[in-house]
């Protein structure tokens, strides 16, 4: 009975990394916004767009100025879902 001999060993393979996403800046999304996006009320949080319950990402392109009110009845729904709801 002979020994199989392992296979040389290979370089592990590398997983390609998800990248951080680049941070944002709470002062410049307000200041970008001149108020709410939702209804032009005075803009004091802000909202993700798609939230992140529903796979929205926390990166600047999907968070806008929003007012309390507005972010408050939003909550989770996706933008259609709390347009919908009026």
């Amino acid at each position: 009975m002979t020994r199989r001999r392992r296979p040389p060993s290979r370089p592990a393979l590398q997983v390609a990394r998800r990248s951080r996403p680049a941070p944002y800046s709470r002062a410049e999304i307000l200041a970008r916004w001149a108020g709410c996006a939702y209804c032009n009320g005075p803009a004091e949080e802000l909202d993700h767009v798609l939230p992140l319950s529903r796979g929205g990402r926390d990166v600047a392109a999907n968070i806008v100025a929003a007012c309390r009110a507005c972010n408050a009845s939003k909550y989770t729904q996706t933008l259609a879902e709390w347009a919908a709801s009026f």
